[in-house]
């Protein structure tokens, strides 16, 4: 698997190219870097053999086919890594250009100002890793896993080889530790640890989502349980719409709580904006008795998508957790502080609770602060961990919460 970087910007291309192979290039499981001057000579390799890419770099501003261009044509083939944008173009234009990229189904990591610092690089890299989409950066090799097959997933199930990693959520207005996401992780012998991006969707179209989901479930409330902490923690996880396909999902998922001693009213179940009900008879049919039996739901990814109002009213999310690509910088970019704004806004008029994504400095934690949002999650605080780091990191956490919250 290889990276692409498509720039008529030689200096550009060159120093991206040393920036990469400086974070260990070979050690994140890409076998090299490809460097195109256009657009159209971009498409013409990632067409011929798009399989053999991984990852690519592309500039916004080129002759001949533009940046925009190249995202609608890198769409047509179907191109299933990931796309990181870069350009000097004003802040707007690069965060309309990744959402346009969004809807035509790419898998954006985010966008990069020009010059790329070897600081803004590494945090969009390893971003990645806590959204619990695509190759993490420095956890070891990890390569694409859209040719493996169902019956290996599904042997991985059975033998326990998926497993969580959890990162905390906290109280921007106390500091305390509210809870924990657990972030599902597949420990392959081949690939190393595959996040889940590389195989939600052959678990999906394998018919394999609810096997996965129950894993990923017991193994949340068995870990909780070993937890001591006073009140006891939430725990959020991550559900697919195809979970929630079944009308006893509420039932089965009562009686996995009940097996592990663990109160429903701790649960959070997350669901992305992206992928909300087109036909939500059956799901809110499923939602509404989930929430009647204590379990909240959160509504996950907010801003990334585009929720009809109406939507949003008539499902009975309890927490709405604001996109990172709107988080990240929104201490200094006017535009995405006012998309914050607004999700702050419409959480209050809808009374359910607000938790930031991706808080990786103490700029935009100041500021998000100041905004009024209720809860946050982040690199400030702490990297996705293992379920046996989680009670020596909530016994530190006293003696790190001045340092990341301040007075």
């Amino acid at each position: 698997m290889k990276i692409l970087i498509v720039d008529d910007d030689d200096f550009t291309t060159r120093l991206l190219q040393i920036q990469l192979r400086a974070m260990g290039l070979k050690d994140s499981g890409y076998a090299g870097i490809e460097l195109s001057s256009s657009g159209a000579d971009a498409i013409a390799r990632l067409a011929q053999a798009p399989a053999d890419f991984g990852l690519v770099f592309c500039d916004l501003r080129m002759p001949g086919m533009d940046g925009v261009e190249f995202v609608r044509h890198l769409a047509d083939t179907e191109f299933r890594g990931g796309l990181v944008l870069i350009s000097g173009a004003e802040p707007r234009v690069l965060q309309v250009v990744e959402q346009l990229a969004r809807q035509q189904g790419l898998d954006v990591l985010g966008s990069l100002a020009k010059p790329v610092t070897p600081g803004s690089l590494r945090t969009l890299l390893q971003a990645r890793e806590v959204a619990g989409v695509g190759a993490a950066w420095t956890d070891g090799p990890t390569q694409s896993t859209s040719s493996a097959d169902a019956a290996e997933l599904e042997a991985a199930i059975l033998a326990g080889d998926i497993f969580n990693h959890y990162q905390p959520k906290i109280d921007l207005r106390t500091g305390a530790v509210v809870g924990v996401e657990a972030l599902a992780r597949w420990q392959h012998p081949v690939r190393g640890v595959v996040p889940p991006a590389e195989f939600l969707p052959l678990a999906e179209s394998a018919g394999l989502v609810t096997p996965l989901t129950r894993t990923v479930l017991v193994n949340a409330l068995d870990h909780a349980r070993s937890w001591k902490v006073p009140g006891g923690l939430d725990v959020a996880v991550n559900v697919s719409l195809a979970s929630l396909g079944r009308l006893d999902f509420p039932d089965r998922l009562a009686a996995l709580a009940d097996e592990a001693g663990f109160p429903l009213e701790r649960l959070v179940l997350e669901l992305s904006e992206s992928r909300l009900p087109t036909e939500p008879r059956a799901q809110l049919d499923i939602l509404s008795r989930l929430r009647l039996k204590g379990v909240r739901l959160a509504l996950d990814d907010f801003g990334n998508g585009f929720t009809k109002l109406a939507q949003l009213r008539d499902m009975p999310f309890s927490e709405l957790k604001i996109d990172r690509a709107f988080v990240q910088g929104v201490a200094g970019d006017a535009s995405r502080r006012a998309v914050v704004q607004a999700a702050l806004a419409l959480a209050r008029e809808l009374d359910v609770d607000t938790v930031a994504e991706g808080v990786d400095n103490a700029e935009d934690l100041a500021c998000l602060r100041a905004l009024g949002c209720g809860m946050f999650q982040g690199f400030l605080v702490a990297e996705p961990m293992p379920a046996g780091d989680v009670a020596e990191w909530l016994d530190a956490w006293p003696r790190l919460r001045e340092g990341v919250l301040g007075s």
